[in-house]
């Protein structure tokens, strides 16, 4: 049974935007690596049993000088197309035809665009790239200063320009729809759960930390705090809020990815001890979670408490939980390449590795340390 879904395609789409939101609807439950790329498929206009194949640039796309407008829905007069069809059903009805160049297996290939075309155009200047000496663009010309040699002279040209200001009421509306998502998302990362164990790397971790602070006589509640959340939060968990391709198999388009480095803002101010000063010259994307922060300042603070409260684990305690993880997971590991790593580390930092072997009395194992470091680089001295 063949199933219908419904894509929305915009006419200032250009055509590698509208292929991919094609291949975004028949494969949302696939992982990207196993999707096919923009290069391999093509995207066919037809109408009866005529088609062309619809290209970002080609020789009819709109030129001034050296600058190249990039080919839109818009471009092909496919709304126009729709409307004649619903005039007058004779006119034969244009579709979307994707096809794969190469063997690439496609669910669906024929899509109507009746009733798809939905805007026209309004967004900023895009300058997509530039090759031999020709510059394209998507919907506007940019602001282009002096295009002559030299400066002086030269000829200016002023192309549209709309205020930031414009897309502010879209850039509040996107936070409101997303922000049960944002809060969710951070009580789950940094809440000791009270059904399930804390995981122990962390207790252990933390607990660590606290027991260096102790030996150094460090008693500035702020470094214990900085070492935490540069050991857990900056280093793990914004970087993967950054960055989840790191763990997922999808795609992070240009779009998503500025949007995630907003929310990683937030949680590094969040994180930080001090307080953070806003100026009139602040981006705004960065003023969004003013409240926000300091209501996640506090909570993130209660966290560490809360971990620090909790009974204290044993290093035979944690070197079971890790000989169990090793084995659970073992077909994952690859102890080569960890050696490896450890080793370059070992050769980088053998001076301050020994020295502080030394320092903590273990001198027996300052010479075997050595001895390793020289055997896999026989430079050392």
């Amino acid at each position: 049974e063949n199933e219908v879904i419904p894509i929305k395609l915009l006419d200032t789409d250009t055509i590698s935007q509208a292929k991919e939101k094609i291949l975004d609807a028949l494969y949302k439950n696939t992982p990207v690596s196993r999707r096919p790329q923009l290069g391999e498929v093509d995207l066919e206009l037809r109408r009866g049993n005529a088609g062309i194949k619809l290209y970002d640039h080609d020789p009819n796309s709109e030129k001034d000088g050296d600058w190249v407008r990039i080919n839109t829905l818009g471009h092909y007069k496919l709304d126009q197309m729709s409307q004649e069809h619903a005039k007058n059903p004779k006119n034969p009805q244009p579709r979307f035809k994707l096809s794969a160049r190469a063997e690439v297996a496609l669910d669906s290939t024929s899509f109507d665009t009746i009733g798809a075309i939905l805007a026209r155009n309004y967004q900023d200047s895009i300058v997509l790239s530039v090759e031999g000496g020709t510059r394209f663009y998507h919907l506007t010309r940019p602001e282009v200063v002096n295009e002559a040699a030299g400066g002086e002279g030269g000829t200016q040209r002023q192309g549209k320009k709309i205020m930031s200001e414009v897309f502010l009421t879209r850039l509040l509306a996107t936070k409101r729809i997303l922000q049960s998502y944002v809060d969710d998302l951070f009580q789950a990362l940094f809440t000791v759960p009270g059904n399930i164990a804390l995981p122990k790397a962390i207790k252990y971790l933390f607990d660590f930390l606290d027991l260096q602070a102790a030996d150094m006589g460090i008693s500035d509640p702020e470094v214990l705090h900085t070492w935490k959340t540069n050991s857990l939060l900056l280093r793990f968990w914004v970087s993967l809020i950054k960055n989840p391709e790191f763990a997922f198999d999808i795609h992070k388009s240009a779009t998503v990815d500025s949007c995630l480095s907003v929310i990683s803002q937030a949680y590094i101010d969040a994180c930080s001890t001090s307080e953070t000063k806003y100026t009139k010259d602040t981006p705004s994307s960065k003023l969004l979670y003013v409240n926000e922060v300091r209501g996640y300042k506090t909570h993130i603070q209660q966290y560490y408490n809360t971990i620090q409260s909790l009974p204290k684990m044993e290093k035979m305690e944690m070197d079971e939980y890790l000989k169990e993880g090793t084995q659970t997971n073992q077909q994952y590991f690859v102890t080569e390449s960890a050696l490896y790593e450890l080793a370059k580390y070992g050769i980088m930092y053998s001076a301050e590795v020994a020295a502080a072997l030394n320092e903590d009395g273990l001198t027996d194992t300052v010479q075997t340390f050595e001895d390793v470091v020289k055997g896999l680089n026989p430079q050392h001295n």
